[in-house]
């Protein structure tokens, strides 16, 4: 993928598994795509689960998807739940005209 990501190009893949690049056998669940824009900036959360133990550290990290293809996200952990390890990856940019 290049260019800005979009919070369109995530919701068709809700509930659907992301493979993490450095770490070949871990994959992600994006469980939550949240939308906070505003007139005047788009804002939009991504939600990752993925399991309790190990999890991963803040950091870059390229996810690859069977039908998005690969983009890169900094994923932010952000605690454990039932169902194992969030993170989040946050995106803040005014709309442009």
């Amino acid at each position: 993928m290049s260019g800005a990501l979009t919070l369109h190009e995530f919701t068709p893949y809700l509930h659907t598994r992301f493979r993490v690049g450095q770490h070949e056998s871990y994959e992600l669940e994006l469980t939550e795509v949240v939308d906070q824009s505003n007139v005047r900036l788009e804002q939009f959360s991504l939600i990752f689960t993925g399991i309790a133990s190990p999890w991963l550290p803040q950091g870059m990290y390229k996810l690859t998807h069977s039908q998005m293809g690969e983009c890169e996200l900094l994923l932010v952990p952000i605690g454990l739940d039932a169902s194992g390890m969030r993170y989040e990856a946050a995106f803040s940019r005014p709309f442009s005209r």
